[in-house]
Parts: structure tokens; sequence; C-alpha cells
């Protein structure tokens, strides 16, 4: 299969180009660019695990990385990015291919451009997700989780496969269009999230999975627009020991944003809808579930002075819009599954500060009502979790 091909040559091929860029500079290749980036944080929660034990204060935050590009030919341009990136429980920091792709551009003209991709390539959904990696392009200590979980981060990260992307500029708008076909990746925390605990079985993805958006924007950026969606299917085959039959989760991931700036102030919202559906897995409560997840964020952004910005958010996050509150699958668990579980509301003050162009600190609280946002990996017992709760985040990033 060509995921199969893109994984076994030509993802290491560009890794091994990220990783020894000035070897391929030295032997003669020009336009080579080498960048970097490094983030520490420290979590404290007043309950709940969020990236560590964070009710005792957690420095369970890190991520590195470091990327290269360069100009194969005239119309080829190769890239790629090797992540290490340590969340508590959930990602232990093992180095990772974040990207690594070949970028053919077609037609470059003052009035369009054409290109088309291969390779594993950050998938383009909503405003952040292709630089969500890089603290400082985040609108915020992370991004915003009731749209963007990170306990389900690389569903939606990027795929192995082929895309397309044209865009057309015009005096009153630029219009972008982007459409992908290849493999997700799943990891066990996907595992955690869909299926309610890790198993023995296998859980893969099911064929290809299908990306698309398209991007409308004001030529001098004050207006951004955005409709973008993803559609994937994952097989479960059970392990011998599995208490549940084998079975498959799919699901479409849409995503509507819009983003305004004006003088020093960037206004952003972003709604999300998750139509979900799970087939088979005999013996388990989710034979034939179907629920359709909803979330949606308001956001204020104002640069009070070059280096300092401080910013407002609330958002809202539901399993399902049909059980907001939460009544329904907390009566058909028996209280297993908590109401608060099922929802997520998030009031959130932050504040970012340039010491220089390389170096940037973030401070952040968050009140929390609902746990719909944190992992059932660093936190196994639903019941266990408190619905009520306060989280500080601080963060200190490098970049060259």
């Amino acid at each position: 299969m060509l995921s199969n091909r893109i994984s076994r040559y030509l993802l290491p091929a560009l890794a091994l180009m990220c990783c020894r860029a000035d070897l391929v500079s030295a032997r003669g290749f020009d336009g080579v660019e080498v960048h970097g980036f490094a983030t520490q944080g420290y979590i404290k929660t007043s309950a709940n695990s969020f990236f560590g034990d964070s009710e005792d204060g957690s420095f369970e935050f890190t991520e590195l990385g470091v990327n290269a590009s360069m100009d194969a030919t005239e119309n080829i341009r190769l890239s790629g990015q090797l992540l290490s990136r340590s969340a508590g429980e959930m990602y232990s920091g093992t180095p990772s291919i974040d990207f690594a792709l070949a970028d053919y551009t077609v037609r470059s003209t003052e009035n369009d451009n054409i290109g088309v991709m291969v390779g594993r390539i950050k998938n383009p959904l909503g405003l952040f997700n292709e630089t969500r990696d890089v603290a400082f392009t985040r609108p915020g200590f992370l991004v915003p989780q009731v749209v963007y979980y990170d306990k389900v981060r690389n569903l939606i990260l990027s795929a192995d496969g082929v895309a397309a992307r044209m865009a057309s500029f015009g005096e009153a708008a630029n219009v972008s269009l982007y459409l992908a076909a290849g493999q997700t990746r799943i990891d066990e925390n996907v595992e955690y999230v869909y299926l309610g605990n890790g198993y023995d079985g296998d859980f893969s993805p099911n064929g290809l999975s299908y990306i698309g958006r398209v991007l409308v924007e004001k030529p001098d950026n004050t207006l951004r627009a955005s409709l973008s969606i993803a559609s994937t299917s994952m097989d479960f085959e059970r392990g011998v020991s599995d208490p549940i039959g084998n079975g498959n989760v799919s699901l479409v991931y849409g995503i509507g944003s819009l983003q305004y700036a004006v003088n020093d102030w960037t206004f952003t919202s972003e709604y999300m809808r998750e139509p979900i559906e799970w087939q088979g897995f005999a013996g388990s409560p989710l034979d034939g579930k179907k629920a359709t997840g909803e979330s949606y964020y308001f956001q204020v952004a104002w640069q009070a002075r070059s280096d300092v910005e401080l910013m407002l958010r609330y958002g809202e996050g539901y399993a399902d819009r049909s059980d907001r509150s939460g009544a329904e699958i907390q009566k058909a668990t028996g209280g297993a599954l908590p109401a608060h579980t099922q929802y997520s509301k998030i009031a959130t003050a932050g504040v970012r500060w340039d010491l220089t162009p390389q170096v940037m600190v973030r401070a952040e609280y968050q009140r929390h009502n609902g746990t719909l946002v944190l992992s059932n990996r660093e936190n196994p017992i639903p019941a266990a979790t408190v619905p009520d709760w306060d989280m500080f985040a601080l963060s200190i990033s490098y970049r060259f």
C-alpha cells in the first residue's frame, strides 16, 4: 500500500535529511534551513491529574523539536521534523517523525499556486493543528483543549499519504483548498479515548482517512475563516484475554474557524462537531452506540506591548450533544462514569512575555467545570475525579 511504502522509504530518508542537514549543506546543496524549539512546562492542579501528578505540581511536560527543509529542485521542497514530547502518562518523550514530506509545486504565479505533497503530512485542521507543537504559534499554554484534545492528539495530528493544495490570490481575498488521503496514526491514547480502556488487542486504521480544508483570508491577514473536515475509521481486533469482541469505530471531525484582528486585538472562535459510531464490540456498552461530540470556544488576545500579550478564553466541550448534562451515561453505567466526565467548561486567563525573539514565558490560569478533557490513562477511575477544579500552568520556550 502507498502508506506502507511512504513509511518504509520516504519517511526515514526525510528524517535523515532533517537530522543531518549540516552534512547535506556541506556536500553542496544550497538553501538548507534548520530550526528547532524547546518547551518546559510546570502544571499545578487543585484536583485530578493533568500531565503527571499535577496535584503536587508536575514538570512532566517537555517538547523538543528540530526541523530542516531544503529545495531539492526548483519545484521540489523537502522538509521534516523530529519531535520528542513528554506529557505525563500519555507521551513518553520517545523521538518520532512529526512530519516528513516532499512538496512539488506544479504551478506558481502571482495569481495562484498549485502543488502536491507526499509523505507524513500535518493535517491543516482548524487554525492551529499544523503548528500546535510549536509554543510560539499556540494561542496559549496549549491549544484550546475542548477542540484540539491532547488526549487524542495523534489521531488528528498527521497522516501518511498524499495531498493536493491549491491557492488563489485576489485583491479582496485569498482562497486556498487542501485535499488529502492517507493513514492516520493510532496510539494507545486513542484506544483509551474511543474504547474506554487499554486492551491487549490491536486497534488500527481501517483503510484511508480523508482530510479537507477551505480557507479564506484577507490579503492583510485581518480576517481568516475556514472549514475543516476529516473522516476516519478504525478496527479493533480483540486479544485473547480482552472482555470485548471485535469492532469498528468511525468518525467525522469537523471544525469551523473564524479569526479577526484589528489594531492590537485578535478575536478567535472555533466550533467542532464529531459524529462517532461504534459497531461490534460484543460484551461492551459500546456495541451499536452513536454519539455526536460538540465543542466551541471564544478567545480574545490583546497585544499590550510589543513583547506582552494578554489572553482570555471561554470554551465548552461535550462528549455527546444529546446528553450535555451527562445524566444519561451516568445512569446507564450505574455511576461508573459520572455525569461530569461527559463535559468540560473552561475559563482561561493567560499572559505571554517574549523576553527576546528566541525566548518566551507563559503563565495561565484555568477554571474547570467537568473533566471531559482529562485523559483516563492518567485518571483511571472516573468516579474518583473531581468535577470542579483549577489549573495553573507555567512554561518557558526557546527557538532557533
